[in-house]
Order: structure tokens, then C-alpha cells, then sequence
């Protein structure tokens, strides 16, 4: 009673509107407590104050203009956490080949982590540039220099 005493009228209309397509989609009327728990907390936004249709409109966004920057690190995120977030689900709808309503679902189960996370006290890490891997000494490596022993050896007979 308390988080549905607690939403905006914008916020009721978010719960509204997804009601009436719940109902377009060929779900039940009415929806079962567990249900209309579940879209009054999206449209509330959580600890995060992030809703699933804000992280999947603000992955879409990064999805299309991320060839502007040189990596995903220099992108202006509107929420600190939706980096975690979106690169998250772009790695795992690559390797799953998930499509769109797989990646809501996934964004869903990952805002849920992410609240979880907070409510427990932990920090949101945040947007940092990673670090460049080790560079390898210039030079021949190990098997080339014993290929090169070997050729010499061949070379003088003594294989």
C-alpha cells in the first residue's frame, strides 16, 4: 500500500499504460498481486529511480551513438549503473542471440540485481577506463628463437 501511496500521477499512468498493453498482449484481467506488484515497482523506479523502459530506451541510445566515442567508457550515461547495466546486456544478447523482449526480461532480472545491490549498502562502481593489456616485448619470441637454433643446427649437420 505504501509504494502504490507513494507514486506520482506520471507514475500511475506508467502503471496504467502498461496494464492496457498487458491486456493487448493476451495476458488476464486482472492481473495477479505479484503482477501489479511488479509494474507498480517499474514505474516507480526502484532505489535507482531507473525503470526497465528507461534502461532499454538509454541502451538503444548507446547502441546507436556509441561510434562516436572511441569506447564505451566516454559515453555520457545518464546513470552510472546503466553502464554496468547496458554492457552487461549487449555481451549477453550477443552470446545468447537474444532478441528484444529476451533483453527487456534481462534488463528487468539485472535492475532488480543492481537494487539489490544498493539496498544492501554496496556502491555502484563507477564508469572507469580500462586498463590497457600488457604489450609484449618487441622481438623474436621463444619458438622462433628455437626454430632459429634449429635451422642452424640442421644447417651445420649436426641433425
Amino acid at each position: 500500500m505504501a509504494q502504490i501511496g507513494s507514486l506520482t500521477s506520471d507514475q500511475m499512468t506508467n502503471v496504467c499504460n502498461s496494464l492496457v498493453s498487458r491486456c493487448s498482449g493476451g495476458n488476464t484481467w486482472p492481473p495477479s498481486l505479484a503482477e501489479f506488484v511488479a509494474l507498480v515497482a517499474d514505474a516507480g523506479g526502484g532505489l535507482l529511480g531507473l525503470t526497465t523502459s528507461d534502461v532499454m530506451a538509454e541502451y538503444k541510445r548507446w547502441r546507436n551513438e556509441s561510434y562516436r566515442y572511441s569506447c564505451s567508457e566516454e559515453f555520457p550515461w545518464r546513470h552510472p549503473v546503466l553502464y554496468q547495466i547496458c554492457t552487461g546486456l549487449r555481451r549477453t544478447g550477443v552470446e545468447r542471440q537474444m532478441t528484444q523482449p529476451e533483453l527487456e526480461r534481462h534488463a528487468v532480472c539485472q535492475l532488480t540485481k543492481w537494487e539489490k545491490h544498493l539496498s544492501e549498502g554496496r556502491p555502484i562502481p563507477p564508469v572507469r577506463k580500462q586498463i590497457a593489456a600488457p604489450r609484449h616485448p618487441s622481438g623474436p619470441t621463444p619458438a622462433q628463437l628455437l626454430l632459429e637454433q634449429y635451422n642452424c643446427r640442421k644447417a651445420t649437420g649436426l641433425i
